[in-house]
């Protein structure tokens, strides 16, 4: 009887799912597309299976979020190939566990293990698995056309660069406070973003957006403040420019970012090691590890339109770096996107290639990626 009571005042519960097969193949350092591995053994094509189940739903006032990741190789790495994309591989982890209540008539408290989104703090979604957070966030909207929010933000699933680990812990990122306030009117917007990243940082993120005859236009302005046990490390700071707009049936952009010259940090994700950046150059692999570094000049062209129920996007990135030769680089993407009966498929080619001769020879290249989904 006390289980029927109790199943019975749950509301809105909804479940969402995805399986997901992920593969990337590279002919970086005179290697072969598709090979497993190179001569000396070296990963060439890496690939995961993972599926995806969550849940949410509320009692009452409380809502509540749980998702599971299985995330395994399938034994591709016995016929297909030599490395998995996260650390997790073969395991069962939950990647969310969030309750959400009401604090007085207009803030919402949602504490738990959770995705975020903030300029340097958020979840990343281009790899088999996302990274998610133990957090504490409070959502205030008592003023009309502005959201207050602030955030605990205490640990990651992120073990360094672009991997993922389902336990999370501060080896990597050790935590955060952030306050943040997101006000729009009409078509423009301004969010305003401080962090203190503990043992890291002080930062600051500024971005404004608004449309002008049919473009929109955006500009950001940020900046790192690292912490004194950083020897030799100094503030630093950038801005980028974007302008978008849909010109005879294709979406185009164009942006340019530029970071101070200062010895001071990339203006990325804490949480992964500044593996990628919000800001609007970023391209595939030429990311928060290049757009985003000191003394990086960075500029984005893109096109994209839809063919035959094919989506079809056209990229082409360019970055500058005269402290740092191994970031002088460029990159071109072709973008393919298409839904084959419930199978949504993307399909990435990429080429780089970097100034430095040294670098070239070791990562100049192409990339082939490859991402099946099925989502329920």
């Amino acid at each position: 009887m006390a289980l029927t009571t109790t199943a019975s005042a749950l509301e809105d519960i909804k479940v969402n799912g995805q399986a997901k097969l992920w593969y990337e193949t590279n002919n970086v350092n005179d290697n072969d597309l598709f090979d497993k591995k190179d001569d000396a053994g070296n990963a060439v094509s890496s690939g995961e299976v993972v599926f995806k189940l969550g849940v949410t739903g509320k009692q009452g006032n409380v809502g509540f979020g749980a998702t599971v990741y299985q995330s395994s190789t399938m034994g591709l790495e016995n016929n297909l190939v030599n490395a998995t994309r996260t650390n997790n591989s073969s395991d069962m982890y939950t990647g969310e566990m969030y309750v959400t209540f009401p604090v007085g008539a207009s803030t919402t408290l949602k504490i738990g293990k959770q995705e975020l989104q903030t300029p340097f703090a958020y979840t990343e979604k281009w790899n088999a698995t996302p990274n998610t957070f133990n957090a504490a966030v409070a959502i205030n909207k008592s003023i009309e056309n502005v959201t207050l929010v602030g955030a605990y933000v205490g640990q990651t699933n992120t073990a360094g660069s672009f991997k993922t680990d389902g336990e999370v812990d501060n080896s990597f990122f050790d935590g955060a406070y952030a306050a943040v306030a997101h006000v729009k009117a009409g078509s423009a917007s301004v969010n305003a973003y401080y962090y203190n990243v503990l043992s890291t940082a002080d930062a600051y993120w500024l971005d404004a957006s608004a449309s002008v005859a049919g473009v929109k236009l955006t500009g950001i302005y940020a900046g790192m403040m690292p912490k004194g046990d950083l020897a030799g490390m100094e503030d630093n700071n950038g801005f980028a420019l974007s302008a978008s707009t849909k010109l005879a049936g294709f979406n185009v952009m164009g942006a340019y970012s530029q970071v101070s010259d200062d010895n001071g940090l990339p203006l990325g994700n804490t949480a992964t090691g500044f593996k990628k950046t919000k800001l609007p150059t970023a391209g595939v692999y030429t990311d928060g590890i290049y757009v985003a570094q000191p003394d990086s000049k960075a500029f984005k062209l893109k096109a994209s339109t839809k063919m035959a129920g094919t989506g079809i996007a056209l990229q082409y990135v360019n970055n500058s770096n005269d402290t740092t030769a191994s970031k002088e680089t460029q990159e071109i993407d072709l973008i393919l996107s298409k839904k084959l009966g419930d199978v949504n498929m993307k399909a990435i080619i990429l080429d780089r290639d970097f100034d430095d001769a040294a670098t070239d020879a070791a990562a100049g290249g192409q990339h082939v990626r490859i991402i099946a989904s099925v989502n329920f």
